[in-house]
């Protein structure tokens, strides 16, 4: 018989109001999942800032995760940044270089977090998403259950994430990076010079002045932490946000 794991009654130790609200429209969406460990972990690609994770994983391994910025050299978010099919976590490693990120498996392994499948998706906004679903049970036939649910996980997934985006701006996800999203403006503006288009020809479609183009450029190269336009170009293409 499969354990019931979500308790919509149980706050976890040191979880803010907005995790506890999150975990629960989490495991809304997800109610088939019962029984499952999981961890839906969500970044900005290209700002400085810490990830939103909703887990029920051991709250100690949670904790160590989080302090240590463990998310820097997962194989698992690592593998998921760089591809857009789900994956196992043993392809995860295998795509891996020796050597880097085996520590995080390591010490997972003492919570038995070792196998598990992730699905991930990257959005417009600059985020990406990835929900991990972990063989707690060791089930022989996990991978090819979570292939034959692949569909429907990765629908459900992408819902759960576009009501995310929806109800919360990206200040209130991560509080700690400010004001940095890009504004419908300075998107559209990007989009233009991304195609190749001059900022003459920029403020030509936009009705507004070269120099303003180049005050929202100069925007952009803030928010992206980049040092000059080409690069704010380079880094938008490289981490999806257009």
């Amino acid at each position: 018989m499969i354990t019931q794991l979500f308790d919509h009654r149980v706050v976890a130790k040191d979880e803010s109001e907005l995790d506890y609200r999150l975990r629960r429209a989490f495991e809304r969406c997800f109610e088939s999942l019962n029984g499952c460990h999981y961890a839906y972990f969500v970044m900005h690609k290209s700002l400085q800032v810490k990830p939103r994770i909703i887990s029920n994983y051991p709250e100690p391994w949670l904790e160590a995760y989080k302090a240590a910025d463990f998310h820097l050299i997962d194989p698992v978010i690592n593998h998921g940044m760089k591809c857009i099919a789900p994956f196992s976590w043993r392809e995860a490693l295998e795509s891996t270089e020796p050597g880097q990120g085996n520590d995080v498996f390591t010490l997972s392994e003492k919570y038995q977090i070792s196998k598990g499948f992730t699905f991930n998706l990257h959005d417009s906004n600059g985020l990406f998403a990835a929900l991990s679903i972990c063989n707690t049970e060791h089930r022989v036939d996990f991978e090819q259950v979570m292939m034959n649910r692949t569909a429907e996980i990765q629908m459900t997934l992408i819902r759960f994430h576009n009501n995310l985006t929806a109800s919360f701006t990206p200040s209130e996800l991560f509080p700690e990076s400010g004001d940095t999203s890009l504004s419908d403006k300075e998107m559209g503006i990007l989009k233009w010079v991304v195609m190749g288009k001059a900022y003459s020809e920029v403020a030509a479609i936009h009705a507004i002045s070269v120099r303003t183009v180049k005050f929202h450029m100069s925007n952009v190269v803030n928010k992206l932490q980049v040092s000059n336009a080409k690069q704010a170009v380079y880094k938008a293409v490289s981490l999806g946000i257009v």
